[in-house]
């Protein structure tokens, strides 16, 4: 369910989960100010004798009178925000068109990368149109930190990809590694590769960054949980005995 002004529940842009909408606008500007006023004296009212809350009554609906009749004049005309209930970051709408995060083909992080990298990923589509310098730069640093996850250091992408090889990695991943570890290099230190002429080229390193997620932690992921809910203890146990065995 792609965002659209006004609804109730959308696909967030941001953490691309369906979730419920708050709207302010010109509409509603008046009603939430006042409710937050509201809110705030119901429990500066609860210390107060009597007299005193009268005063506060006929202050707040004199406010009220004074909110209805001149408020909206401060909320720009068109302009709105929806605020998303499960990331709790907000879209900005003018004259029913979603201006920020701005919406892109891409697809979604790797649902089994960690929650930092996943933020550094969606940061970088919505920089990707304006900066696509930017965003290789941020994809960058999300290959470090995806490294990191899978047991390396995390310090010299280039090492770590020498580990990886050592141990046996897969031709292409390797080159998917150094593919977006060359061209992030680029992004930010100057080099041949020009991503300011060539936005397709950012493009394409979403998918090779969840190309790479998906070879070195999904599909293991979902071996090992196979493994271990299919094959019982005993004979994982005598596989392991096995294996020793082979070794010595």
């Amino acid at each position: 369910m792609r965002p659209e002004s006004g609804k109730e529940k959308f696909k967030c842009p941001h953490c691309q989960t369906l979730a419920t909408q708050r709207w302010f606008g010109v509409g509603n500007a008046s009603k939430i100010a006042k409710d937050i006023l509201h809110h705030f004296y119901l429990d500066y009212r609860t210390g107060l004798a009597d007299y005193f809350q009268e005063n506060i009554k006929s202050f707040l609906k004199d406010v009220d009178r004074d909110f209805q009749r001149s408020f909206t004049s401060f909320v720009p005309s068109g302009f709105s925000l929806s605020t998303c209930s499960s990331c709790q970051n907000y879209c900005l709408w003018v004259d029913k068109e979603l201006k920020y995060p701005k919406l892109t083909s891409l697809p979604a992080p790797n649902s089994d990368l960690d929650d930092e990298i996943k933020e550094l990923y969606v940061e970088a589509t919505n920089i990707l149109m304006d900066s696509p310098k930017g965003a290789t730069a941020l994809l960058r640093l999300a290959l470090q930190k995806l490294l990191k996850q899978v047991g390396k250091s995390g310090k010299n992408i280039n090492s770590d990809i020498k580990e990886l090889v050592a141990e046996g990695l897969s031709p292409k991943i390797q080159q998917a590694l150094d593919l977006l570890r060359v061209i992030g290099n680029n992004a930010v230190h100057p080099g041949q590769i020009n991503l300011d002429d060539n936005s397709d080229i950012a493009h394409k390193l979403f998918s090779i960054l969840n190309f790479i997620a998906e070879e070195l932690i999904t599909k293991p992921k979902e071996l090992d949980e196979l493994y271990s809910g299919l094959i019982p203890e005993e004979t994982q146990e005598h596989i392991k005995q096995r294996d020793k065995s082979t070794a010595t």
